[in-house]
């Protein structure tokens, strides 16, 4: 069986630094969501603009497609994107099923409390998600509950090390697991 693990939540909870270490842990393909926003997207947040869904469904398409072809011979690929939304995370599966009928795609999502975010984000530089749009993703925000497939973890003040680990347990644990 093939795995699309898709590593998301709001801006600034480590979606990126989780997944990259989990492609290594599962010595599979990485995928970095933001390098596949259009321009027309980063140009929005950049400006301060929030996304709507109209400006999402190219990328979350495009994107599961690279994810699902980034599978290749390990089996498995991971992939970073906010999937912020239900419906998001519905229309990833559907377009990954589409791609490759026998995928199983894992979403793990990464949430936190929104003054931990907001200080983090105000702290990093050269990212075009400035900490001012963070008030929309969490207006957006449907953290998953009793979604086939996704799960959620709460950040709070764990270290990015222990994240990692428990991303990668419960990752291990639904690979292992045969339907």
């Amino acid at each position: 069986m093939a795995f699309l693990i898709v590593v998301g939540g709001p801006s600034g909870t480590g979606k990126s630094t989780v997944g990259e270490r989990l492609s290594r842990d599962l010595d599979c393909p990485y995928v970095e969501g933001d390098s596949y926003h259009p321009q027309s997207n980063i140009d929005k947040m950049s400006q301060g603009i929030p996304l709507t869904d109209d400006d999402r469904w190219a990328w979350l398409e495009k994107l599961t497609k690279v994810g699902v072809d980034a599978i290749g011979q390990a089996g498995t690929a991971v992939v970073t994107c906010s999937m912020l939304k239900v419906k998001y995370r519905d229309y990833i599966k559907k377009i990954a099923k589409l791609e490759k009928p026998d995928i199983k795609v894992l979403m793990l999502f990464l949430y936190n409390d929104y003054d931990i975010i907001y200080r983090r984000m105000s702290q990093r530089a050269g990212h075009f998600m400035k900490s001012s749009m963070l008030k929309s993703q969490f207006d957006d925000m449907e953290v998953p509950k009793n979604e086939e497939g996704a799960f959620a973890i709460y950040c709070g003040e764990k270290s990015q090390e222990a994240i990692g680990e428990e991303v990668l347990q419960i990752a291990r644990q639904v690979m292992t697991t045969r339907e």
